[in-house]
């Protein structure tokens, strides 16, 4: 990304990220791990884009919650 990223292209990239990256796993897998893990791959992907932690953080709030509100709703779907 060419600047400083949009809120809204933020939003984008995480949304196709997921859509690409986030696996339910069995019920054996611990939630704070996946969490811990999603969030590490994701920002080392998003720096690659340009994405900062805190452009994360000012487009999604906390990326923690977010991604495991994000995992508590595929594993319910």
């Amino acid at each position: 990304m060419a600047g400083k990223p949009t809120l809204n292209q933020v939003e984008q990239f995480v949304q196709d990220w997921l859509a690409e990256h986030l696996e339910v796993h069995a019920e054996s897998t611990s939630l704070p791990l996946e969490v811990d893990r999603l969030a590490a791959h994701l920002t080392r992907d998003a720096r690659v884009r340009g994405i900062t932690g805190g452009d994360i953080h000012r487009a999604l709030g906390d990326i923690d919650v977010y991604l495991t509100e994000r995992y508590l709703r595929a594993a319910a779907s």
